[in-house]
């Protein structure tokens, strides 16, 4: 066994013991070895085999054996069994020529011959003369010691049992140990005891160690008191292997460190370096065609049955089955499920060292061609190209490629982005797809995204095919890099020679289509505008949404994205910005079926390729779309799965203000009060303030502080929305209705003119876009806001214009105000009231929480104007009622004190008896009463009472 080094030891600190050393150690076998030498001298001649797994302490047991005899006077011959000779190579002495070589030298000493080199025979021919062996013994009691016979060539072993044969009437003990771990030729210890003839045989078979004797060791090697659970450690890591545990415990106690669990960290590296060691050892020991085989199950075992890891290793000469089971016996070989074996992962990298670089590459390409035509996984074929030389062969790229798609899907960027560029190592990989070098620049934009950007770049600018460059814009678009879009297609449409105009032109318009563009390069004045009826499909799609965001033409904006994604559909990579407008246009003109149909087209291609970057901005439009269907536990889970999509991408993503948007909005509509308001309170990164998605996230905060009660924070909100939308000419109220929330929050704080100016704005923008839903709730807008207006005919016409529309949140309301204005104003139907809060009831029982879901209880509860409308109101006390009716009005706690000049806490202490009066849950009901006593119109009489 080769020595463990040794670390220098602190000064007074005991040497660690050698196996030699230890008695408690393998007891049994000792005292039978014991037993046999101190009877030799009255015995006849004795056979002892020691065998057992690799690394149990045979070669120690041998030894102990041979200096016990020395001890006792008895003549020692000691041999040690060697691994053939590679070819051309000296051959090593025999066991036999090293037996016979202290006879035949008197005087010299009888240690075993050095391993290789000259001497006398090599003990490898016929049987030769074994006289002086049998005379030595007859002269006086000799051991014959051997160790490793699992190396013992054929010809030995013939000479050894001839030698057992003719032993009758000497002093001769044979102890012989190794491996009974052998995958060639013939069991030694049983072909021995079939010739023992006249000598007694003892068969010695070392077992494993136990926690109880792994402890023993280590309290006998470290010297000092230890922690059980270090013990326990030692035990695991070694796998209650003798000789293994014994090395691990020689170099932790050379590190000078005491065996506590503070130190079983460094225990286990130990272990894990000392099992490798022991792990090419065994290989060594047997034989070079086992040791290829190790080396090929550390490449691939897990992937390859046995019979073709063999053939990798050019094994030809083992016996499969008996290979299997003598590794899957062996420390550091991991057998699988299916029969299959593999080196343990911390291994490998030790089990590969020895080979050269070249050697190493070549039997990973070796292991990749055979995996791939077995079967294996994409994923596992790839990692075994990843340590070859380039294989330069079709089927290796589309590996790669297929493999790093998976890893895209399963959020492995950066592993993606080395699967990748070694797919583009291939001469044959750009032949094939010529879209795979935009794979590597998606996967490049989540890992290293200035390189990604870079690469997009480099692709917009080369010659070329339009193909690639049309999708290298969409990607660029995708990721918000819409001013390097512009310029770098601007210039490829300035080449006469290009063939793609129409598609270009397509995406030019789809990084800015209103052409004023706040932030950055707007579309350079030179570019043609898109056709009116635009034949190509991403024109169309483009063209729809120019026309919804200026809030022109409904019929040809529909007509123009159905046509865009009829076209589209079953494309395998289609552009997700074309595809994205022509679904945004019909979700703004109260289409959201059509709409959610076209993203889920666009889903369906997803997975994998360079298209997935764009999948947080399709789920959360298409939690939009559901959001205005009204199905909030559809919006629920798409902005989930935005948000799943949005996590690998980071805080930089730009389609995160918009995610944060819908989200914020999808709490809100749930009666999910508290969430919404952290999301709206959740900081975003100042890049994203450019990103044209940013005045949805103003819009969702300016929600969320209305009904808060807030007024003058929405209407700052509100107002940063509309300024950053008419900057770029995106004035369709359909798209965001920011005028009329603005007008709200407007009424709220007093300033009654400018909401009733931005009322009256947006009736007139959602007359001329004429979508139902749009049109009815700025009617409804407009009513609550200006006292003259004839409310019950505006909501009576809202009602009616909405009826065709999705029943979302504009529907909802349009409901509720019907129902309020039916049973309040003069000339109103509660019949009509009673049907509308039967279908608002209907639309909002699955979420009792929601904003509407509330108005609806109180409007149940109302009674026609001139009666108290919840019980308990004729209670209040005039303080009490007229905080009441400024608290529903939608002021803070600050400016009811300013007004009424209390402090803050008295109006705290009279709403929570207002609260407690009127049976309500908080500021939210009381706003919906007050609004339903004709609060937001009469309030100055009221607070006069």
């Amino acid at each position: 066994m080769r020595d463990s080094t040794r670390s220098p030891l602190p000064p007074g600190r005991p040497r660690p013991a050698d196996g030699a050393q230890l008695p408690h150690i393998h007891a049994r076998e000792r005292a039978t070895l014991a037993g046999v030498i101190d009877g030799l001298d009255g015995a006849g001649p004795v056979l002892v085999t020691v065998s057992g797994l690799h690394g149990t302490g045979q070669r120690t047991l041998v030894r102990w054996a041979a200096h016990r005899a020395r001890t006792a006077g008895l003549r020692v011959l000691h041999a040690r069994a060697r691994p053939p000779a590679p070819p051309g190579a000296a051959r090593p002495y025999g066991v036999v020529a090293q037996l016979l070589a202290p006879l035949r030298a008197p005087g010299a000493d009888t240690r075993p011959a050095p391993p290789e080199g000259g001497g006398p025979g090599t003990g490898n021919g016929p049987h030769g003369d074994l006289s002086p062996l049998l005379r030595q013994a007859r002269r006086e009691p000799t051991v014959l010691a051997v160790e490793d016979m699992h190396r013992l060539p054929a010809g030995d072993l013939d000479r050894l049992q001839a030698l057992l044969r003719r032993a009758d009437g000497s002093r001769l003990a044979l102890v012989c140990g190794g491996s009974e771990q052998v995958t060639a030729g013939p069991d030694w210890a049983g072909a021995l005891a079939s010739a023992a003839g006249p000598a007694a045989v003892h068969d010695l078979s070392p077992e494993q160690l136990d926690q109880a004797g792994t402890a023993a060791v280590v309290g006998a090697v470290c010297g000092a008191p230890f922690d059980d659970r270090f013990a326990a450690a030692a035990h695991a890591v070694s796998r209650g292997r003798t000789c293994l545990l014994l090395d691990i415990l020689r170099q932790f106690a050379g590190l000078g460190l005491r065996p506590l669990t503070a130190h079983v960290p460094t225990l286990r590296t130990l272990g894990t370096a000392a099992l490798g060691d022991h792990l090419i050892r065994a290989a060594h020991d047997l034989g070079t065609e086992v040791t290829a085989v190790v080396r090929a199950l550390a490449v691939c075992g897990e992937h390859l049955d046995p019979n073709l890891v063999c053939a990798l290793a050019g094994a030809r000469n083992l016996s499969e089955h008996r290979l299997a089971a003598v590794l899957a016996r062996t420390a550091g070989i991991r057998a699988l499920p299916g029969g299959r074996l593999t080196v343990e992962p911390a291994l490998r990298a030790r089990v590969l060292e020895e080979m050269a670089v070249d050697e190493r590459r070549a039997l990973h390409a070796r292991a990749a061609e055979l995996a791939h035509r077995a079967g294996a996984d994409d994923g596992a074929v790839a990692d075994l190209l990843l340590g070859a030389h380039p294989v330069r062969a079709p089927w290796a790229g589309e590996t790669l490629r297929r493999a790093a798609r998976q890893a895209v899907g399963d959020g492995l960027h950066d592993h993606a982005v080395t699967l990748l560029s070694r797919a583009q190592q291939d001469g044959h990989d750009r032949a094939g797809d010529p879209l795979a070098g935009l794979d590597l620049a998606a996967a490049h934009l989540v890992a290293e995204p200035e390189a990604g950007v870079l690469r997009i770049e480099r692709t917009l600018r080369a010659p070329g095919p339009c193909a690639p460059r049309a999708h290298a814009a969409d990607l660029g678009l995708t990721v918000g890099s819409g001013a390097m879009v512009c310029r770098a297609v601007a210039g490829a449409m300035a080449d006469p020679g290009e063939t793609g105009r129409d598609v270009l032109l397509a995406l030019l318009w789809a990084a800015d289509p209103t052409g004023q563009a706040e932030l950055g390069d707007p579309v350079p004045a030179a570019a043609a505008p898109l056709p009116r009826n635009p034949v190509s499909p991403a024109q169309a799609a483009v063209r729809a949404w120019q026309l919804a965001l200026h809030g022109e033409d409904l019929d040809t904006c529909v007509r123009l994205a159905r046509a865009a994604l009829a076209h589209g559909h079953g494309t395998r990579t289609p552009l997700v910005q074309p595809v994205l407008a022509a679904c945004r246009a019909l979700c703004a003109a109260g289409l959201p079926d059509e709409a959610e149909a076209g993203l889920d087209g666009l889903l369906a291609v997803l997975r994998g390729s360079h298209l997935t970057l764009a999948a947080p901005e399709i789920h959360a439009l298409r939690g939009e779309v559901q959001l205005r269907a009204g199905r909030l536990a559809a919006a629920a889970r798409d902005l989930h799965a935005a948000e799943q999509a949005l996590a690998p991408l980071g805080r930089s993503a730009a389609a995160l203000p918009y995610v944060q948007a819908v989200g914020i909005l999808v709490e809100s509509e749930s009666g999910r009060g508290e969430q919404a308001r952290i999301r709206a309170g959740t900081p975003i990164p100042s890049a994203a303030r450019n990103s044209e998605h940013w005045p949805h996230l103003l819009f969702a905060r300016g929600v969320v502080a209305l009904r808060e009660g807030r007024p003058a924070e929405a209407r700052d909100q509100l107002w940063e929305c509309g300024r950053r939308l008419m900057s770029r000419h995106r004035v369709n109220p359909a798209i965001l209705p920011w005028r009329s929330l603005a007008a709200l929050a407007c009424h709220g704080v007093g300033a009654l003119e400018e909401a009733r100016r931005l009322s009256e704005q947006e009736v007139a923008l959602a007359r001329r876009w004429n979508a139902g839903g749009s049109l009815a709730w700025a009617r409804v807008s407009a009513a609550l806001v200006d006292p003259q207006q004839d409310r019950l005919a505006l909501v009576r016409s809202a009602l009616a214009e909405a009826g065709g529309g999705p029943a979302g949140p504009e529907y909802v309301r349009v409901l509720a105000e019907s129902a309020a204005a039916e049973m309040t104003e003069d000339g109103g139907d509660r019949r009509v009231a009673a049907g509308s809060l039967a279908e608002l009831g209907r639309l909002t029982a699955l979420h009792p929480a929601a904003p509407m879901a509330v108005r609806a209880r109180v409007l149940a509860r109302a009674g026609r104007p001139g009666t108290a409308p919840v019980p308990g109101w004729e209670a209040l006390s005039p303080a009490e009622e007229q905080t009441a009716l400024l608290a529903g009005r939608g002021r803070s706690n600050r400016d009811i004190a300013a007004a009424l000049r209390i402090s803050s806490r008295a109006v705290e202490l009279r709403l929570t008896r207002v609260y407690h009066k009127l049976r309500i849950d908080g500021r939210r009901e009381l706003r919906a009463l007050v609004r339903e006593m004709g609060g937001h119109r009469n309030d100055a009489a009221r607070t006069g009472r």
